[in-house]
């Protein structure tokens, strides 16, 4: 196996695990320091806001050059712009300009998730799997950087200061663009570029809510990422509050979705064209069961139960819908998919956070976790009914075409 080969196989994750753990040692670094500033309580918002618009906005809106440029290059620049960013931002950490530096990083690497998984999936080794083990890959490295970067971040600005946690993560970007370009060279997929950009930018979106599958699919994605962002909302005070937890305590069960997020994306590297929509189901089916557990058991072992299997099947939820999702464009179009899935994610994550708020403050913590059990359980329920008519539709026989003869009455009229 040649070294680029190599960089492909095992150097990619490594650079995805390696980006978000640098993001979640900045995110946490971050909120830290603006939230220690005195008269400052705005800063905490604006951080999020800055750091989710640019991704659901311009994603969408760049996400032709993910087809049309070489995917290395995408990375290559992003991490060029990031690490000058944040070396700036680093000689003079104050409010303002954290809050400038988390907004610029999320545009410059607006494309970078997309960029990689692209890479990943036409890189891939394994033979007909579709890339699902090249994405199970990725999302394992996603999962694991997630957990361990806002570990590390919040221990270096504890010791040496938010200035540090960006200094390491400059390094991480030079090593990022290193093991990106050792990749093997990716053509840009034929495609006419008399489009408009505007044509080139509608036409996965399009294409994925045209097509009965995948837009069953998205329309599962939106409401599972919604009443995720249910839970999320409520973890904390149910850790808290409803079972009066540690600082400790709360940490340990925050962990327990990650771990099983983890797990769960080994098992989505087996996902196939047959699996695909009865893993869907089943996912969303188990996430639903996972999420109602703690809201009926008040109990720090059904609750950490619970979280590990909602993240379990969450892991296998996303990979089956990115397998439709991918499978189902040209190749063409398959890194505008993937941007469009990331958009979709991060939007529907908005609309669930909001949401989740005033329904926390109505009905406490555990009650939330029940709302968000039930309506992923009927979210399930729904996909099944319908992933059940397009396999009716699909065997169904085609009616004879009648040629002559009188007409049917109802046919007249």
């Amino acid at each position: 196996m040649t070294v680029r080969q190599l960089a492909a196989r095992f150097g990619l994750p490594g650079a995805y695990l390696g980006t978000t753990f640098a993001n979640g040692a900045t995110m946490i670094a971050v909120m830290v320091a603006v939230a220690g500033e005195a008269g400052t309580g705005w800063a905490v918002s604006a951080v999020l806001i800055c750091q989710v618009v640019p991704q659901i906005a311009l994603a969408a809106l760049a996400a032709p050059l993910v087809d049309r440029v070489d995917q290395r290059k995408i990375v290559l620049v992003s991490s060029a712009v990031q690490a000058f960013v944040v070396l700036g931002a680093a000689a003079h950490p104050v409010t303002l300009v954290l809050i400038s530096m988390i907004l610029l990083k999320a545009i410059a690497s607006a494309l970078d998730a997309p960029a990689l998984l692209l890479l990943a999936e036409r890189a891939k080794q394994d033979n007909d799997d579709g890339g699902a083990r090249s994405f199970a890959r990725m999302d394992t490295a996603r999962l694991v950087g997630s957990l361990l970067g806002p570990l590390t971040g919040g221990l270096i600005v504890q010791s040496l200061g938010v200035a540090w946690v960006l200094v390491v993560h400059a390094g991480v970007l030079l090593v990022l663009a290193t093991l990106t370009m050792l990749t093997p060279p990716q053509r840009p997929a034929a495609e006419s570029t008399s489009q408009s950009w505007w044509t080139q930018v509608k036409a996965a979106p399009q294409l994925l809510l045209q097509q009965a599958p995948t837009r069953v699919a998205m329309i599962g994605l939106v409401a599972s990422i919604v009443f995720t962002s249910f839970y999320a909302v409520a973890e904390v005070l149910y850790g808290l509050k409803t079972l009066s937890l540690t600082p400790l305590g709360y940490a340990v069960l925050g962990q327990c979705f990650i771990v099983g997020r983890i797990v769960g994306s080994r098992l989505g590297a087996r996902v196939t064209d047959h699996r695909a929509r009865s893993w869907l189901f089943g996912s969303t089916l188990s996430m639903g069961l996972g999420l109602l557990l703690p809201g009926l058991v008040v109990s720090p072992y059904a609750a950490g139960l619970g979280f590990a299997v909602a993240g379990f099947s969450n892991a296998v939820q996303v990979a089956s819908i990115r397998f439709i999702i991918v499978g189902s464009v040209p190749n063409a179009l398959r890194g505008r998919a993937l941007s469009t899935m990331g958009s979709v994610n991060q939007s529907a994550g908005l609309i669930g956070t909001t949401a989740a708020a005033p329904v926390l403050g109505a009905v406490g913590p555990a009650a939330t976790l029940l709302v968000a059990g039930a309506g992923t359980l009927i979210t399930a329920l729904l996909a099944a009914g319908a992933s059940k008519r397009l396999t009716r539709n699909a065997n169904a026989p085609l009616e004879p075409v009648r040629t002559s003869g009188p007409l049917d009455r109802r046919g007249a009229r």
